[in-house]
């Protein structure tokens, strides 16, 4: 009897070792399926920022070239006259008071209650600066503007510090302060039928002296 006892003993001990080394090998098959899943995910999330980066990157290039190609399509349109080219950035040669002609227009966007570059303004400058290298007698005009939201002073002032960033980063691309003729700051943009994206700007007109 005693040698019956011991040998159930043993096999009830070998069952239920075998039922615990199922379930353990059932648990670490569903921990690592749950890593897998955690990591499938994390490289998706990742695909998709990089996807977004290169899309932004795509769509400033994008507009830095239409707006290249819209500026040199004016100016080429212009008739030009033999004339002595006068070093790159410098100012204009004027002689009393002289006529300037609107040759064209720029909106440097900015974003909502922002009165920094970001890629997209800087795009647009970039545009400029190579028509004042390429057309010594261009000259510029600022203004600088915000949407209706908030207090006509704050707005005001917004649009000062919004005309003033633009002046920066020409100065310190070499522009020098006689090109730019003439700096304001209008505040709000009340036009209803133009839209609030397009009212925070500083719209920089390219004048040339005659």
């Amino acid at each position: 009897m005693e040698r019956r006892r011991v040998r159930l003993q043993l096999i009830a001990s070998s069952l239920v070792l075998s039922v615990a080394g199922c379930a353990t090998q059932e648990w670490t098959s569903n921990i690592l399926s749950k890593r897998h899943a955690e990591v499938d995910e994390r490289f998706t999330e990742q695909g998709q920022r990089i996807d977004r980066v290169e899309h932004r990157v795509s769509t400033v290039e994008v507009k830095l070239s239409e707006t290249r190609d819209q500026l040199r399509d004016v100016l080429a349109a212009r008739p030009t006259t033999p004339a002595r080219r006068a070093p790159p950035l410098a100012p204009p040669h004027r002689t009393g008071a002289s006529a300037r002609t609107l040759v064209a227009v720029v909106h440097v966007l900015f974003g909502f209650d922002r009165a920094d570059l970001d890629a997209s303004a800087q795009a647009a400058l970039a545009s400029i600066m190579q028509q004042l290298r390429e057309h010594p007698n261009i000259t510029l005009d600022l203004e600088g503007a915000t949407d209706a939201a908030g207090k006509l002073d704050y707005n005001v002032r917004l649009s000062q510090r919004r005309v003033a960033a633009v002046e920066r980063w020409l100065a310190e691309r070499g522009v020098e302060r006689a090109r730019i003729v003439s700096s304001t700051s209008r505040g709000p943009v009340s036009d209803r039928s133009v839209r609030d994206s397009v009212k925070r700007r500083v719209m920089v007109k390219l004048m040339e002296v005659q």
